[in-house]
């Protein structure tokens, strides 16, 4: 076996220095895979110098076909075939190769010659090169001594091994050069470099003598005459005086003391050929002025391929073209003077030195695996050589031929000498080199008569020329002549088709043999020459449909689809646009391709997922290997592909993607607890079964499939995770294949009815569900209304009533999360009165923003006055348990909650309700751990927007109502939260909407009250003033350039202040420059408050209007320009105490002077009721759109009779005209897991800042 090709192309294409320099930069590391494209066969490394410490990109293109590699480097030394970072890159190239390390690379390995990296004996690398297997017999028949030493000298041993049926095996072990093993066997093991025989030696000598035992083999001898080869000495020479040898680590280094002596390679000087009996030339006494050397090609070698290319000297006449008087033959294995000779004949010995017999004798022993025993080379190359010697020798002599004609493609003393001629001037025929190749073309006629006999005709062409066989002289197979210039084959295919035929260019078929040639050996040859058949030997089918295949393969993120078309067994790639040629009966088939079919199909692939792209370059379609995973797309390809009668080819071979056909069969069985259901689940594809621990390990990985046993991968269909996934992901894994769930999440498994036989089971879930979820507004209720309440309650209200009765019964807490103006607190109150007349002695707490306290005191005393109430908050409220003694419900604010915690954990409520519940929405604040700490029964919480910002806005209002409901804060935010809002993951949404859905009741205005006049919202766009826009500019571009810059440099997490605070100065500005709180002061420059105060006093007329704004400082501005106006007015921000709020409302909402009630939005967004008004002004945008929404929403509630307008007033051309384009894609952001599957949440991004900025 020779060396691997990859090798082959350094050592035919570097000189020895690169190769020498190149394996230095390999063995000390030098070398890293930067990346790997398998698919097209392209890999890059980096490269140290072994000079300088820089770094060189090599890239390889076409390394698993050695004909088309090709090699590119970023280094200034690359002027040859082979520079030393690229030979480095190929040593490192074909150790990754030999060892396995591409997965689309098969290897096979014959034992007739392995070589395996370790440099002394140890048991880790033994069993890294063989098998676990192996490695147990070896020690099996080590201890049996199945090994017989035979020879153990010079960094080898010879051994043999026995087997149990008594055969023998030789095994030979050898050190390197680079200290590795050369290994031989003579069995026919493939799978792993060491075989069991070469394992079972290695272990005699590792337990025998040690993991260094080979260093005592060594012959230093032959080290030493390798070093002082170098410079043309041997130790049979007189060393005294000359050479000297130390030793470091064992090795000997040689020490030149006489300065004189050179290294051969720096001398025009080359090694005396061994092969041939040395002569001694004398230099002449002169030298010529105009001497050249000329070189001279005939077929007088003894080897093959029997050519020579001698070297002769002499001088030239004075056009310096031709020689004048005789020339000589020189010895290129002698000293020739380099005295008076040019410099491109000084480069002429050493090109022709490198392609003597000697340098070929030394390079196949080089390849050849224990090449240097290989005594009879010499004489094996001189008869009929082998085949594989053959090879070899035009592995050898082809890019040598190639480089020298190119080299010396205008030199003028090139000549041919015939076989029959004597070597002198009047025989030589003057020739040239060329440097373009010639390629080979074939021509295929019956023959002349009735034999039915078939001829072959070989031409060549050079470039556009083509030329008969007659008018060619063949030198080899590699090397012609014609109109006396010298070509080269283009390729090893060229020279192996020459190599077939006879002199004369024609090769006769006998009949009997030709459809067996036709078939097996001429149309093979089509791929690599041209052949022109006669007419009579060809024929056309047409409209043939061919056989469709798809052939899998797989990159490290890739799943790669190579569409093939199978004419009568010949396989037509994509792109490939020749006909499809195949041999019947003697004649040559030509199958025209049909484009329909073959278009359809690949239309087909193209359009199997969204995600497909297009690599022309590799054939093939390539799909990332994640989408491929993804829900039911794998199983619908495959079906697909059925359908169109496609064939897959090689899905056996894949390795990361090997997809088991199967779809996930699942066996449940389901029994229920006190508080509790137990489900035994037990899921199989094919013949494989996977575990309930690796289904939801693959979960929490967010992987919809699981690895099996087999090595394949399972998939968890669409329909699997749309049935089983939140039940898996909610149940807690107990022994074997069980999962435990609470019963408060029966949702997700109400849809398993079919396969859970317990009738019991059925039953408690079909109750809660249709309790929780169908209220019929027609039927009695179950609960009936207390007498004691004084209201009339609608039938949506009724149903919210007993929706809490049905909560309160399981002891479950749910959110009423009804539109604004629905009635939240009326039927709140009508629940706890039901619940106290059931238990007089019942005690219950509301806590709410300071707002609504008087909100909830105005309620109670209107609907529900049997209800003792206390308001807890204020400096005066009270401090001990026993001054609540006869007290029904204690209102309280979010404040006062979180500062009397200790004291209020102490009571033991029936029912906690939590008003404006999206107070405790961050679960690390205060308030939020203070709610968790109350002893309650069971708990409500109320909400008209229970999201307001993102969907982990859910987790602590949940956790406060039904504790472990939704998971842990960890598994929530990345089952659901995350995946919803970063990523509009619909299957997240659907499955938190299951579980959440029974347990959150909401109802809007359109859906419960139809009647409830419709609101028109509408935008007012102002023109700032030039004053006021120049500000804004100034202000905007600054911000724009330190705020992106500083995400650049510190990310969106880490300047979130600066942007909040640029965006909101922004925005201040939009409003009027005076508002700023900077050093320099501005005048008021504001367009909306003239635009505010000509829609008041002019198109408002006897109506009133609420008037919103974020910032004081504008709404000061607003009153200063009401009261110059003389406008009447109320005002309230949030320093406005509880009793001045509630004068401003009465005031507002019966005096009919009053008709404007400025309000801060936040302030103002929460428990007001202020129906009196049919217009609102947002005077500036708010970040959320649910916050706004609560604003208008102030007069838009029941009891509203008159038709609302809602104004944003909005800069134009500002960041507020942006901030409108934000809030409309989280305008729906409240019914994001309630009822609408279109909506989406979205986060501030990069992308956002620079856009409100721009």
């Amino acid at each position: 076996m020779s060396l691997p090709d990859l090798l082959k192309h350094v050592y035919h294409n570097a000189t020895d220095e690169v190769i020498r320099r190149g394996k230095k930069i390999f063995h000390t590391s030098g070398v890293q895979v930067l990346e790997n494209d398998s698919l097209t066969e392209q890999i890059s490394f980096r490269v140290r110098n072994d000079v300088y410490s820089n770094y060189y990109k090599v890239i390889v293109e076409n390394y698993m076909h050695p004909k088309d590699l090709s090699l590119r480097c970023q280094c200034p030394y690359n002027m040859g075939s082979v520079c030393r970072h690229e030979a480095a890159a190929l040593f490192q190239l074909n150790d990754l190769l030999q060892s396995g390390y591409f997965d689309n690379v098969k290897m096979e390995y014959d034992q007739k010659h392995t070589t395996v990296r370790m440099r002394q004996i140890t048991m880790h690398f033994l069993k890294l090169f063989s098998s676990a297997s192996i490695y147990a017999k070896a020690e099996t028949w080590t201890a049996e001594k199945r090994v017989q030493i035979l020879e153990a000298k010079d960094d080898a041993v010879t051994a043999t091994v026995k087997e149990d049926n008594g055969k023998v095996y030789e095994v030979l072990l050898k050190q390197n050069e680079e200290r590795y093993f050369d290994t031989s066997c003579t069995c026919d093991h493939t799978e792993h470099p060491l075989c069991v025989h070469k394992t079972t030696v290695f272990l005699q000598l590792l337990n025998t003598y040690g993991g260094h035992y080979f260093s005592t083999l060594r012959n230093w001898d032959t080290q030493k005459d390798k070093l002082l080869s170098l410079y043309g000495y041997s130790l049979k020479d007189d060393l005294k005086g000359k050479f000297e040898f130390s030793y470091h680590e064992g090795k000997p280094f040689l020490r030149v003391l006489d300065p004189s002596i050179k290294k051969i390679a720096l001398q025009p000087a080359a090694p005396v050929s061994k092969y041939k009996k040395e002569e001694v030339v004398e230099e002449p006494a002169s030298v010529p002025q105009n001497r050249r050397l000329g070189v001279v090609v005939s077929n007088k070698s003894p080897y093959f391929p029997y050519t020579s290319f001698d070297l002769i000297s002499g001088e030239a006449d004075e056009s310096g073209f031709e020689y004048k008087g005789s020339v000589e033959k020189l010895e290129l294995g002698q000293y020739i003077s380099p005295a008076g000779l040019q410099d491109r004949d000084k480069l002429l010995i050493t090109a022709l030195r490198k392609q003597s017999a000697d340098e070929l004798f030394k390079s196949i022993k080089r390849e050849t695996p224990f090449g240097e025993f290989w005594d009879s080379l010499p004489k094996e190359m001189t008869e009929s050589p082998k085949e594989e010697l053959k090879k070899q020798a035009w592995d050898f002599y082809l890019p040598r031929y190639q480089r020298l004609l190119e080299h010396y493609a205008s030199y003028p003393f090139v000549y041919f000498l015939p076989a029959d001629q004597k070597l002198g001037l009047a025989q030589l025929q003057k020739t040239g080199f060329s440097s373009k190749y010639f390629h080979t073309r074939l021509f295929v006629a019956p023959a002349a008569g009735k034999s039915g006999d078939v001829m072959l005709e070989l031409k060549f062409r050079i470039e556009e020329d083509v030329y008969e066989s007659k008018d060619v002289t063949v030198i080899n197979s590699a090397l012609i002549r014609a109109d006396d210039i010298f070509y080269a084959a283009a390729g090893p295919d060229a020279l192996a088709i020459v190599d077939q035929f006879p002199a004369d260019g024609l090769l006769r078929i006998p009949a009997a043999d030709w459809p067996r040639y036709l078939k097996d050996e001429l149309l093979p040859l089509s791929a690599s020459t041209d052949i022109t058949f006669h007419e009579d030997l060809r024929e056309q089918v047409t409209e043939e449909e061919p056989e469709l295949k798809l052939y899998l393969r797989e990159t490290d993120k890739m799943m790669v689809f190579k569409p093939v078309f199978d004419y009568a067994g010949v396989e037509k790639e994509w792109l490939d646009f020749t006909p499809a040629v195949t041999a019947t009966n003697g004649k040559v088939v030509l199958h025209q391709r049909n484009e329909a079919t073959e278009q359809t199909y690949l239309n087909l692939l193209r359009y199997l997922h969204p995600a497909m792209q297009e690599s022309r370059k590799s054939h093939s379609f390539l799909l990332p290997a994640s989408e491929a995973l993804k829900g039911n797309w794998y199983f619908s390809f495959m079906d697909k592909l059925n359908e169109a009668n496609v064939q897959i080819v090689g899905h056996e071979n894949l390795k990361q993607l090997r997809i088991n056909p199967n779809k996930p069969k699942t066996q449940l069985q389901i029994s229920s607890g006190i508080d509790w259901f137990d489900a035994d689940m037990e899921i199989s594809f094919g013949e494989e079964r996977v575990s309930i621990a690796d289904v939801k390990k693959a979960m929490t990985k967010k992987q919809n499939f699981v690895s099996l046993s087999d090595g394949s991968i399972g998939l968890l269909s669409e329909e699997w995770m749309d049935k089983y996934a939140l039940m898996v992901k909610l149940g807690a894994a107990g022994g074997g294949n069980k999962l435990r769930l609470r019963k408060f999440h029966f949702s997700a498994i109400e849809g398993l009815s079919e396969e859970i036989d317990e009738n019991e089971v059925l039953a408690d879930i079909a109750e809660k569900r249709d309790r929780l979820l169908n209220f019929d507004f027609e039927k009695d209720s179950p609960s009936i209304i207390p007498d004691n309440v004084h209201a009339t309650l609608r039938p949506y209200q009724q149903a919210g009533f007993q929706w809490m009765n049905f909560l309160n019964e399981t002891g479950w807490g749910g959110i009423l999360a009804d539109d604004m103006g629905l009635g939240k607190t009326l039927q709140t109150l009508t629940f706890l009165q039901h619940y106290l007349n059931l238990n007089p002695g019942a005690l219950f707490m509301v806590a709410c923003p300071t707002t609504l306290i008087y909100n909830w005191e105005n309620e109670i005393r209107k609907f529900t006055p049997d209800i003792t109430y206390l308001i807890h908050h204020g400096a005066q409220r009270r401090s001990r348990l026993e001054d609540f003694a006869g007290v029904h419900l204690i209102i309280t604010t979010y404040g006062t909650l979180r500062s009397d915690i200790k004291m209020l954990s102490q009571m033991q409520f029936d029912y906690v309700v939590l008003d404006e519940s999206q107070a405790i929405k961050n679960p690390q604040s205060q308030i939020a751990k203070a709610s968790l700490l109350l002893q309650s029964k069971n708990r409500l919480a109320l909400s008209g927007t229970p999201v307001q910002n993102n969907t982990f806005d859910l987790f602590a209002q949940m956790n406060f109502l039904n504790p472990g409901m939704l998971g842990s804060m960890e598994f929530f935010r990345n089952e659901f939260a995350t995946p919803i809002d970063k990523m509009q993951e619909e299957e997240a949404k659907a499955h938190l909407r299951k579980m959440i859905h029974p347990f959150l009741l909401r109802r809007t205005k359109e859906q419960v009250a139809p009647d409830l006049p419709e609101k028109t919202e509408m935008v007012l766009f102002c023109e700032m003033g030039a004053k006021q826009r120049k500000i804004y500019d100034a202000y905007r571009n600054s911000f724009r350039s330190k705020i992106l810059g500083e995400i650049e440099e510190k990310g969106m997490e880490r300047v979130q202040l600066s942007i909040l605070t640029g965006l909101m100065k922004l925005r201040q500005i939009c409003d009027s420059p005076a508002i700023l709180n900077e050093e320099e002061s501005f005048e008021n420059h504001s367009v909306k408050i003239e635009e505010l105060v000509r829609e008041l006093t002019e198109n408002t007329g006897n109506h009133k209007a609420l008037v919103f704004s974020q910032f004081l400082g504008m709404l000061n501005l607003i009153r200063e320009e009401l009261d110059r106006l003389n406008i009447p007015y109320v005002y309230f921000d949030g320093g406005t105490s509880s009793v001045d709020r509630e004068k401003a409302i009465q005031s507002f909402q019966n005096e009919e002077s009053c008709r404007v009630f400025l309000i801060s939005l936040k302030a103002g967004g929460v428990g007001l009721n202020l129906t009196a008004a049919d217009y609102v002004y947002i005077v500036d945008p708010w970040w959320n759109p649910a916050v706004e929404q609560q604003a208008i929403d102030r007069t838009h509630r029941i009891g509203q009779t008159k038709s609302i307008f809602a104004y944003r007033l909005i800069c134009k051309d500002t960041i507020e005209e942006k901030i409108l384009l934000l809030q409309e894609r989280k305008l729906s952001l409240v019914k994001e897991l309630i009822a609408d599957d279109n909506a989406f949440l979205k986060k501030l991004t990069k992308e956002d800042v620079a856009y409100l900025l721009s």
